[in-house]
């Protein structure tokens, strides 16, 4: 299965609204994935095993190494959502 992270700086507020637009998404599309929110402290490069990260703020670049890193903030503005989410769906249907 597909694995998202949701990261933001407290992992609970920006991250869940993420997890709301991110999921209704998906289902639409038909994706089934796993969607794990955290905090950007809590990414550790040696157990990122994203498929892809969706983060509102700064990811470290030794996290960026392990999976491919979308900005959040579309999500959350409006402004370019339904790029970013297609642009996630290209990145999850390319791992096979």
């Amino acid at each position: 299965m597909k694995k998202i992270y949701l990261v933001c700086a407290t992992g609970i507020a920006t991250s869940t609204m993420l997890r709301l637009r991110v999921e209704s998404y998906l289902r639409e599309q038909g994706v089934e994935a796993t969607i794990q929110q955290l905090r950007v402290t809590e990414l550790h490069p040696d157990r990122v095993d994203a498929d892809v990260i969706i983060a509102t703020t700064s990811v470290p670049d030794d996290v960026r190494g392990r999976a491919q890193v979308v900005d959040g903030i579309p999500l959350i503005t409006g402004q370019g959502a339904t790029e970013t989410l297609r642009h996630v769906l290209e990145i999850l249907q390319s791992k096979s």
